[in-house]
């Protein structure tokens, strides 16, 4: 008889753990939290670190023992796929490979016990869409971004520049998939005014921000207003038309960019020091990796050096993205230990720079740095990851599967019950940990479980926004948090 967790096991186990918690929405909060009209914020700029696929935090942030590969050994004996290591904060842990990460830990917090109710089984894009919106899909209308709702919300810190930048993500809509992708980091019912100014590759720029050769800025504008008077855009009527609106913020906005400190923050390759812009760059190239086709080279680290000066520039929220794909980057479904160091040494000098450079220049105090993957992972509970009998590897402890290979060892599966975040500055406590989970499969939280709403709840409140802000749409007003009910986790501010 197959040996797995079944259903009543499964939510008693998640019950008795919510419970030993003591999960009263978290008893540090301030009950009339919801009820403030008007918040203090210690953070002016986000910068989102999105690296989705769904990182094995077993062996990033929430390393668990090191059980090295044999031969025929269980799943349910797969604790850790690499030795845990010190930081720069005393009794915090990382997983070996991440020790660029590891030295700025004192800086910084990590949420352990994300949790969620929900389970998405082998489909990232609604777990996606989740994380990313916080909530869960279909919702009945276009539901706004975490950054459209920042960037409504709080508007710009320099008229000049975006409120809402994305750094990394291909601009293609050539398949549903990437159209999918594209709805839950877009403005949704806000409307264009509120969508991501999108940066597709930092080293390439962006041509639009410069004018044709050998046009002089004067006769572009000259050339804007022959626009307005041959389209009929100068007629009062039209004027008041929403869509014309629209359409001309949007051309007004190009034009005023065309100035602006976000086309010099492009300058970074010839401002910056070469051992700065090296060190933004991963200690890993194409030919050291299994899948030579999914390698981005310095596009991921360069994002990150244009945020920062972007920040600087005047930014209020930037997301850099390392971008998803099917079975590639932190998807791992097999060789996930040997793609696991793959990705590390891809992203662990970048972060850890930009930490630093923040620290050093005086930004980070007031910049909130947020490190997010949609799940966790854990064990798979067939020899083929991803085609567990029942959807969910979650729900299996491993006993009935055995790893043959090499191939077979890591955290193939997809754990929607258990993920880690990382936060840096803005607020955030520094040298500190919340949350913890049990040792042993199903590794759910056992300590302060954390639900979506409320991570996100916490992240506006840094940025002085109410959870319960709303705006309407369709006669009804629709929230930033899931129905406006997100309650700041007050135990990780300072």
């Amino acid at each position: 008889m197959q040996n797995k967790v079944t259903r009543r096991k499964f939510i008693q186990t998640s019950v008795a753990a919510v419970a030993g918690a003591g999960l009263c929405r978290y008893a540090s909060a301030d009950a009339s939290t919801k009820a403030v009209a008007k918040l203090t914020p210690k953070a002016d700029a986000l910068i989102h670190i999105w690296l989705p696929g769904g990182i094995a935090q077993t062996d990033t942030w929430d390393p668990k023992q090191f059980t090295p590969f044999r031969a025929g050994m269980k799943g349910s004996e797969l604790f850790g796929t690499c030795e845990a290591i010190p930081t720069s904060a005393d009794g915090i842990f990382l997983g070996k490979g991440i020790e660029n990460i590891a030295s700025v830990m004192n800086k910084g917090t990590i949420l352990r016990s994300l949790t969620n109710e929900t389970k998405f089984g082998a489909i990232h894009l609604k777990a996606q869409y989740y994380m990313q919106t916080g909530y869960l899909f279909p919702t009945g209308v276009k539901t706004p971004s975490f950054g459209a709702a920042v960037g409504r919300t709080l508007g710009r810190r320099h008229p000049q520049v975006p409120a809402y930048i994305y750094i990394g993500r291909d601009i293609d809509t050539s398949d549903e998939e990437k159209l999918f992708i594209s709805e839950y980091i877009g403005p949704g019912f806000y409307g264009v005014n509120y969508a991501p100014f999108m940066i597709p590759d930092p080293a390439k720029g962006l041509s639009t921000l410069n004018a044709v050769a050998r046009m002089k800025m004067d006769r572009l504008d000259r050339r804007q207003e022959y626009l307005r008077s041959i389209t009929g855009l100068t007629e009062p009527e039209l004027q008041s038309a929403n869509k014309v609106k629209d359409y001309m913020k949007i051309m007004e906005d190009a034009r005023a960019m065309m100035d602006s400190p976000v086309k010099k923050a492009f300058d970074y390759l010839k401002d910056e020091k070469a051992e700065l812009i090296k060190a933004y760059e991963p200690e890993v190239g194409a030919n050291d990796l299994l899948d030579k086709s999914y390698y981005y080279g310095s596009r991921f680290g360069h994002g990150l050096l244009l945020a920062r000066r972007l920040v600087e520039a005047g930014a209020r929220y930037i997301q850099v993205e390392y971008q998803y794909a099917p079975f590639k980057g932190w998807d791992m479904h097999e060789n996930g230990r040997t793609r696991m160091i793959e990705m590390k040494r891809q992203v662990d000098r970048p972060i850890a720079q930009l930490i630093k450079d923040l620290a050093q220049r005086g930004l980070l105090e007031r910049t909130l740095v947020m490190i997010t993957t949609e799940f966790g992972r854990t064990i798979a509970s067939a020899p083929a990851a991803g085609k567990e009998p029942d959807g969910f590897a979650e729900r299996h402890t491993g006993e009935d599967l055995v790893i043959e290979s090499e191939k077979m060892y890591g955290f193939h599966g997809h754990f929607s019950s258990g993920n880690s975040l990382l936060f840096f500055g803005g607020g955030f406590k520094q040298g500190f940990v919340y949350g913890k989970t049990a040792n042993h499969h199903p590794m759910l939280p056992v300590e302060n479980p954390v639900r979506l709403e409320d991570v996100h709840a916490t992240v506006y409140k840094a940025l002085g926004i109410p959870a319960d802000t709303s705006y309407v749409t369709e006669g009804r007003p629709f929230y930033v948090t899931k129905d406006g009910k997100g309650v700041p986790i007050n135990g990780l501010l300072a």
